[in-house]
């Protein structure tokens, strides 16, 4: 299960600032929230819109449902437009793209007489007429109980003479089913059968998708794991001069389709600090989706409704994105991506992605970025930020004791473009074709054994099948991680105390003791410290940092530093602090990103304003690596360490600069 760290960020431009202490960007005069909430979304609010989803998908059920390319999608798509529209919080886009569609008539597929259980795969070209009595042949392997080598068929090399005009069969594993179709087709193969390797699930049908058409490919079809595993057996006991023969039908048309995404923008916040939201609308023509992925739709739909009632405007722009043709290739997300520019995709600070959180044999999965319960896959790629992001839900679900479990981060859904362009991305799932364990079991209930969700791409994926008590964990989680990424947050008001009445104690008449002619204590020297006051680059970026701090203030009122860079590099940053006892206010600085210390080079004006009189200045200067200056190598006295000398730099007084930084995360948990 995971467990809660807390991390406090703030989004910023590329080369913001990240204010350290209780409250992160805190802006003067700003009215916003003082802590995150789920917005009251709740699972009622999601089952609302999904209930509507589900009643346009049934509606079309002679049509395809809700599959590209059918009217049900379409009017899905106009459901969602008029549920945005109606909030007048969002500019709401429909963007157009063509894709390649597939449908099937007879696919059959028989050996030594006896009729397989075939899926053909997507992408695959057809049989021009019925394939009758071709050999049934292997890649060449030493091994073949290995599921590993040359029965992968990876390569044209991994098939002799016997597989010209033939029917292959090839494992799954090590390479792209795409790479193994088209490997066979240039060993001359007539069609190929891939097997699944999964010996846990061994009657798990294999639906393979081959990425894209192959000029001329084999014709090719996917079986589970025991089919195959019968398959070879009697191919390896087969004589070689009666080898076992197949009949192979595949028949498929292509069409091209127009369909749509649907993004909305919040008319408020920061358009270049954009935080986005995504769930796919499309759904398989084998039964209505109302989990898959109704419920991720239903609550966007629902979160953003929420937003748009909050009492302030949000401070980063929210994107929602309601994909199209996701069932055939992950394609809707992935246009839309491929149609932002390089400026337009830097703004896009961080993607949070939600595919079925209504599953009947549920788990609380959160995309496990940071690997810590599922590896990330060889080649999957993480892009900086992404644990942060998982960690908006694994701290929400920490904070109200709800367990939950990292499920693999491997791009099987439409973070993929996200993550393959460098946006950070995380998310949620309750589970699909995944079996149940009894560790899950004994966290969430449910059957071990069973699929998380039994009814995964079939007619039964219902509204009376979607699990209301995994959608009440799902939605105000949702809800949460919007409004987290929608605001930085301001300092809540220091809480006072109401006068009494009548009075404690009546006034005296006459002053209890007579006032001196002299003040009885000078004041404090007022005046200001920098330590050190030049640094260098790699200092900077280390433990040591700047020291500031100002003397004279008067007690127990706030200080403000202000730090304005003079390299045109860095943004200026204020931080506040409360003077203490001894009337001084204490801050600190250091760099946090050390791959960019370099950037951090250059003078730095520092001002502290506090009661007690005029402001006070000051200067630092980071130096570069290389420099002979004074100071350089990291001279300059040590900041404070153990103790309570260190405790001015870890509290709300310390300012951190931060460079690169793609999210926000905002401040502050909920704790009862």
């Amino acid at each position: 299960m995971k467990s809660s760290t807390r991390t406090w960020l703030a989004i910023t431009a590329a080369t913001g600032m990240v204010l350290g202490g209780i409250s992160p960007a805190v802006a003067a005069g700003n009215a916003g929230p003082s802590e995150h909430t789920d917005m009251g979304v709740t699972g009622d609010a999601v089952m609302e819109h999904l209930q509507s989803i589900s009643d346009i998908s049934t509606s079309h059920a002679d049509e395809g449902f809700r599959a590209l390319g059918t009217p049900g999608y379409e009017e899905a798509v106009e459901y969602v437009e008029a549920t945005l529209e109606d909030t007048g919080a969002f500019d709401v886009e429909r963007q157009a793209f063509e894709v390649d569609d597939q449908t099937f008539g007879d696919v059959a597929v028989s050996v030594d007489g006896q009729d397989l259980e075939v899926t053909p795969a997507s992408y695959t070209e057809g049989t021009d007429e019925p394939l009758t009595e071709l050999p049934l042949a292997l890649p060449v392997d030493d091994d073949y109980s290995d599921l590993a080598g040359g029965q992968l068929g990876c390569a044209a090399g991994d098939f002799d003479d016997s597989a010209e005009g033939a029917v292959v069969l090839v494992a799954r594993g090590s390479c792209a089913f795409g790479e193994k179709t088209q490997a066979a087709t240039d060993a001359g193969a007539a069609a190929v059968i891939l097997y699944n390797n999964d010996t846990s699930a061994p009657d798990e049908a294999l639906s393979a998708t081959l990425g894209e058409r192959i000029a001329d490919g084999a014709p090719t079809v996917g079986v589970s794991y025991n089919a195959g595993n019968e398959l070879l057996t009697k191919v390896e006991g087969a004589a070689e001069d009666e080898p076992l023969l197949a009949d192979f039908t595949l028949e498929t048309e292509y069409t091209t389709s127009t369909t749509w995404n649907v993004i909305a923008e919040t008319k408020a916040g920061d358009h270049d600090n954009v935080q986005m939201f995504g769930a796919h609308l499309d759904g398989v023509p084998e039964g209505p989706g109302v989990n898959d992925n109704g419920s991720g739709s239903a609550a966007l739909l629902a979160s953003a409704e929420a937003l748009a009632k909050q009492p302030t405007e949000a401070d980063n722009a929210i994107r929602f994105g309601w994909w199209g043709a996701e069932e055939v290739g992950l394609v809707g997300s992935t246009r839309y991506v491929e149609s932002l520019g390089e400026s337009e995709l830097s703004k896009v600070k961080s993607y949070m992605n939600f595919d079925m959180i209504g599953s009947d044999n549920y788990i609380v999965g959160t995309l496990d970025s940071d690997g810590s319960d599922v590896p990330i896959p060889d080649g999957v790629n993480v892009p900086e930020g992404s644990a942060e992001l998982e960690e908006v839900f694994t701290d929400y679900f920490a904070d109200i004791d709800q367990p939950n479990v990292g499920t693999s981060f491997s791009g099987r859904s439409d973070y993929q473009a996200f993550i393959d362009n460098g946006i950070p991305s995380s998310g949620l799932f309750s589970g699909a074709d995944g079996t149940k364990t009894q560790e899950e079991a004994d966290l969430f209930g449910g059957t071990v054994g069973e699929k998380h969700d039994t009814n995964y791409h079939q007619a039964t994926d219902t509204i009376d099948n979607v699990n209301k008590e995994s959608v009440d964990i799902f939605a105000p989680a949702i809800g949460y991680a919007v409004h987290t990424l929608a605001y930085d947050l301001s300092e809540a008001p220091a809480p006072t105390d109401p006068p009494t009445t009548p009075p404690t104690e009546p006034p005296t008449e006459t002053p209890t003791e007579t006032p001196t002619d002299d003040p009885t204590e000078a004041p404090d020297e007022r005046s200001l410290s920098i330590d050190p006051t030049t640094i260098d680059q790699s200092d900077f970026v280390g433990e040591r940092g700047v020291q500031v701090t100002a003397a004279g203030c008067t007690p127990d009122t706030a200080a403000t530093m202000t730090v304005d860079p003079q390299n045109g590099k860095i943004e200026r940053f204020e931080q506040t602090a409360t003077a203490d006892a001894g009337s001084v206010a204490t801050f600190g600085v250091r760099g946090l990103d050390e791959s960019k210390a370099a950037t951090y080079v250059g003078t730095y004006e520092v001002t502290v304003d506090c009661d007690g009189g005029d402001p006070l200045s000051g200067s630092f200067e980071v130096l570069a690596a290389d420099s002979d200056g004074p100071g350089a190598g990291g001279g300059g006295g040590d900041l404070p360490r153990t103790g309570n000398e260190a405790m001015p730099l870890v509290i709300s007084a310390g300012a951190l600069i931060v460079l690169g930084v793609a999210m926000t995360m905002g401040a502050r948990r909920r704790r009862d």
